[in-house]
């Protein structure tokens, strides 16, 4: 594997964020609708794109072809955008902001941000296959389609969201009940970003094996680092743990490894420099 400094975040931020916008405005409906308007708020802001840099970087690693990770990492994205879209619902976790600035059911109402959600799940889907040519590139696609749309399945998101409601109803912060919540509910974007990364890499299983295990953790260890700063969780010598982990399973993949390595920083710096204020 060829030795290369890390690309910076920001530089795969913007890649990511130009494709995005490509996708929302070749895919509009009515022009200037409030439905079209709600999904594009959905997605822009101050969106940290973790989950398509993820799969980028994966990607890299094994040289994979970036036109078509970027496809299939943009699915994850606006699956997680539109999920973001239903968990600020006054019937879910009643949220008014996300992302520094008012939720979108406060800007545009509950019913157009119950539409904004479907019709990103919407795109989503279908812009994994859309302008694909039948053959082994279009096979690979419409497998991970199916692994993207399982994944709003009552045994993925949606069972993690119905206990996060319960645990939320019940009053139970235990820490293996939210372990339980992060494993429903956020690992298994990020295994699917892994997915993305390596949907036309072809590793080895050592190397595969190795890839699905960072990415459950990489999502744990990003849950934690948002519970931290919202502090809802105090155990940073957990979240320090994970990390160590992370860091170690990079070390199989070398000098290509030094952009997992990047986010892993990432997730770190974002803990220290909140405590640091």
């Amino acid at each position: 594997m060829a030795c290369r400094q890390p690309v910076e975040l920001a530089t795969d931020r913007c890649t990511i964020n130009q494709y995005l916008q490509q996708l929302l405005c070749s895919h509009s409906g009515t022009p200037n609708g409030e439905v079209q308007s709600a999904m594009e708020y959905a997605v822009f802001g101050s969106a940290q794109r973790i989950r398509p840099i993820l799969s980028l970087r994966v990607g890299r690693i094994f040289n994979a072809p970036v036109d078509l990770t970027l496809r299939a990492a943009a699915a994850v994205e606006l699956f997680h955008c539109a999920s973001l879209v239903v968990d600020d619902l006054p019937c879910m976790d009643d949220a008014a902001s996300r992302r520094d600035r008012q939720a979108v059911h406060v800007t545009f109402g509950e019913s157009t941000a119950v539409l904004a959600a479907f019709g990103l799940v919407a795109l989503a889907a279908r812009s994994v296959l859309e302008g694909t040519h039948a053959g082994p590139c279009r096979d690979r696609l419409v497998g991970f389609q199916i692994s993207l749309l399982r994944s709003l399945d009552c045994s993925s998101l949606l069972a993690g969201q119905a206990l996060d409601l319960a645990m939320a109803a019940s009053g139970n912060a235990a820490s293996r009940t939210k372990t339980n919540v992060s494993d429903l509910k956020t690992v298994p974007l990020f295994n699917l970003a892994v997915s993305a990364g390596s949907l036309f890499a072809d590793p080895d299983a050592d190397a595969l094996a190795l890839l699905s295990g960072f990415g459950r953790e990489f999502g744990l260890a990003f849950q934690l680092s948002d519970d931290l700063l919202d502090g809802d969780e105090q155990d940073a010598a957990s979240f320090k743990e994970k990390l160590s982990l992370l860091r170690a399973a990079t070390a199989h993949f070398g000098p290509a490894g030094l952009d997992l390595e990047a986010l892993i920083e990432y997730l770190n710096d974002r803990v220290v420099d909140h405590k640091a204020c």
